[in-house]
């Protein structure tokens, strides 16, 4: 017996000095990830050239300022302003005579613009900036609060007032400055450049950008890249940075919509079923909010990657060590919606509805639950994991709207790098982190994954967080200098990404 207890005692030291050799190696690696995870931006040979650009100031910002004042809404549930859009598009040939005048423009759908300015090089694949004319309407109850009226374009306190002056009426009018101004200079460029403005990208852009980007594919056009709106200058108010961050799209997530529906046989409230047909509804999508979609670490590790040190330790230590904590990360992570937007498909129940009287048991009840697909995954996997979960044939699971996740465009792209060469020229400060990000919402660049190699979203506005809240919300607004800032990123990237091959 003595020499099987002092057997026993010798195996649990060696196992316990085993567990503590594993931990020490596990903590190790855990360390040296950590410290490792930061990622070089080489910034020392980027010469600013920021007054080597001399714009007429006033005139561009009245040019906004004006472009605002025409209530371009293209909403299906609200009677269309075809006249506003009219209007515009008769105010912008007027007000950019070089552009109108000596590129090729052209007509799509009576209401968007496809642009073309011939290049040099047709050895060289054309580029394409896109923007889009319409905008979302305004909730007449919230008016009283504008600290200006939202289509007056009022220009005060540093700012230029009025829907669509984020979204996204600065990047038509940006973009067309640009080419006014390069177009003066005498400026030609070697790769064909396309600037598309659509019509219709706040409801989907099925009219404007996808047409547009079907005439291309008929023409057999291969685009180099195409850049849209999706990525700014967040210059304060970003959680764990020290200086400003530039956030380039490099992907967008898709989206789907699913009709949930369920039937009943009524009746009189006072005698009901175990379960009516908006209990059974409620249930399946209590059930979907329960059961989250897996997480996937990817673009959000290149993106605090990007952050380097700026990253708390432990936020870092998790995304550095990938392998470890990936699937344990709804315990370890922050209950933050932006975090969680970019990590995995979003479950969203926007709207229900059942019953018309408080004592009558409804005959159907319906629920739309808006998915934000993640890349990588796919719509039609979307609704088969929605059915699998609900478990219960007595709900009809529907597909209405969707569109699948854009492909992820490269880092070490020519375009990116060209764009990046860009920012860091008009904005030369040395704690500017450039970074590439998950676009979780919309944009008119989805269309054109056919006819593009790659696709990226960036207006060169620089904003804070509180402006952000304008987006679709009261009082939207952006700074004059942020505006001027934004022309001459875009010049400047016309000239970096028009007159060079990529590798």
């Amino acid at each position: 017996m003595r020499y099987s207890w002092i057997n026993i005692k010798a195996n649990i030291k060696n196992l316990l000095l085993l567990f503590l050799v594993v931990l020490s190696v596990i903590v190790a690696v855990l360390a040296v990830n950590t410290f490792r995870y930061t990622k070089a931006i080489e910034q020392d040979a980027i010469a600013s050239v920021n007054a080597e650009i001399v714009l007429t100031d006033v005139d561009a910002v009245k040019r906004l300022a004006k472009a605002i004042s025409f209530p371009t809404i293209y909403d299906p549930n609200i009677p269309k302003n075809i006249q506003a859009f009219h209007d515009l598009d008769a105010y912008l040939e007027a007000n950019f005579p070089l552009t109108f005048n000596t590129m090729e423009v052209e007509v799509v759908s009576e209401l968007s613009y496809l642009i073309k300015w011939q290049g040099t090089d047709n050895s060289l694949r054309p580029m394409a900036l896109l923007s889009h004319k319409d905008v979302v309407s305004v909730d007449p109850a919230s008016e009283a609060d504008w600290a200006y009226p939202p289509f007056s374009g009022t220009v005060a306190d540093g700012y230029i007032w009025g829907r669509g002056a984020l979204d996204n009426k600065s990047g038509v009018l940006g973009l067309l400055e640009a080419a006014e101004y390069l177009l003066q200079k005498g400026f030609q460029p070697a790769r064909t450049i396309y600037f598309a403005f659509g019509h219709d990208e706040e409801i989907g852009g099925s009219e404007g950008a996808a047409k547009i980007a079907e005439l291309l594919a008929q023409r057999n056009v291969e685009l180099e890249f195409v850049l849209d709106e999706g990525g700014y200058l967040i210059t304060e108010g970003m959680p764990g940075a020290d200086g400003p961050i530039a956030i380039i799209g490099n992907s967008e997530k898709g989206s789907l919509n699913l009709k949930l529906t369920t039937h009943d046989a009524g009746g009189h409230s006072s005698q009901p079923p175990t379960l009516t047909a908006a209990g059974r509804l409620a249930r399946a999508v209590h059930r979907l909010q329960s059961n989250q979609f897996p997480t996937h670490f990817d673009h959000m590790a290149k993106f605090f990657q990007g952050m380097g040190d700026s990253t708390p330790f432990m936020q870092r230590m998790v995304f550095a060590n990938a392998w470890l904590f990936e699937r344990y990360a709804e315990h370890i992570l922050p209950s933050e919606p932006f975090l969680w937007a970019g990590m995995r498909t979003t479950i969203a129940p926007t709207m229900l509805q059942s019953g018309i009287k408080s004592n009558v048991l409804p005959l159907t009840a319906e629920a739309v639950i808006n998915f934000r697909i993640y890349p990588g995954e796919t719509s039609a996997g979307v609704k088969a994991r929605v059915i699998d979960i609900i478990d219960d044939e007595q709900v009809l699971v529907q597909s209405m709207v969707f569109h699948e996740p854009s492909p992820v465009s490269s880092t070490d792209s020519f375009a990116f790098q060209q764009l990046s060469k860009s920012i860091r020229q008009l904005f030369p400060d040395k704690d500017l982190l450039i970074l590439p990000y998950l676009v979780v919402g919309g944009t008119d660049a989805r269309h054109y994954n056919k006819v593009s190699i790659d696709s990226y979203r960036f207006i060169g506005l620089a904003i804070t967080s509180d402006e952000i809240s304008g987006f679709h919300g009261t009082n939207e607004r952006i700074a004059v200098e942020s505006y001027l800032n934004a022309i001459k990123i875009y010049i400047q990237f016309i000239k970096n990404s028009s007159v060079k091959s990529a590798p």
